[in-house]
């Protein structure tokens, strides 16, 4: 019997010139005209989609999970209703796939928990590529760093594969109960006091409205952990 062979499924050369940072291609008139009709399309469509995936994601938070980010990224969540979406995404009763399932609630999530700006700005298609750091922190500082640097899509793939093979990804965090005592009374040792205000009311005049704008965000910022921590200590 003869040996059958399979041949290699071989990739569009369009998206190995992409991946290789092809030069550009030469366009005739006629042919600008179509590329930038068909750019125009595509953004329309890739604002649609990411609107409604977008809104469905709100929508899983609030129905599904009482607007509750904490239970809605909970991995180990017994939730009945999501169970069986995830177990219909991608038949024929929910013919969304599983990871866009995941992706819209993910997203609504940290949408919810996340009030830096920079996560804020990001489109949803680099929101869905931060996803894997996993950690609060980790995507507020890449969403940081992704903006700043007006990383694409491919790039900001590439970023989070860097930071992953680094051993990047979400850590275990361990702390004790003297270890949280003893931060707690250095930051608040390091603040407190009549001359830090002291300082603090001089520096007004010295800074300028961006710089104090920034260390507002960050007060805040500062608040909404303490906030998160005193609530668990207390057993919310």
């Amino acid at each position: 019997m003869a040996k059958r062979i399979t041949k290699a499924r071989t990739r569009p050369s369009a998206l190995v010139r992409a991946e290789h940072n092809g030069a550009p291609v030469h366009l005739s008139t006629p042919q600008r005209r179509v590329f930038d009709e068909a750019v125009r399309l595509g953004e329309d469509l890739a604002d649609d989609v990411e609107s409604k995936v977008a809104a469905y994601g709100r929508w899983l938070l609030q129905a599904v999970f009482g607007n509750d980010a904490a239970s809605a990224l909970d991995e180990k969540t017994k939730n009945p209703v999501w169970l069986e979406l995830v177990r219909r995404s991608g038949g024929p009763s929910l013919r969304i796939s599983r990871r866009m399932l995941y992706v819209a609630l993910q997203v609504a999530a940290y949408d919810k928990r996340i009030t830096d700006e920079s996560w804020r700005s990001l489109d949803a298609g680099r929101k869905e590529l931060l996803l894997p750091l996993e950690d609060e922190r980790r995507l507020r500082d890449a969403a940081h760093h992704v903006t700043s640097f007006k990383l694409t899509q491919t790039k900001t793939r590439a970023y989070v594969g860097e930071i992953l093979a680094k051993g990047g990804g979400a850590q275990q965090v361990r702390i004790t109960g003297p270890v949280l005592m003893g931060r707690m009374r250095k930051l608040r040792e390091s603040l407190d006091g009549a001359g830090v205000l002291r300082r603090v009311r001089a520096l007004h005049g010295e800074l300028g409205p961006k710089e104090r704008q920034e260390i507002s965000g960050e007060i805040e910022k500062l608040r909404e952990v303490l906030q998160a921590i005193a609530r668990e200590v207390r057993g919310r």
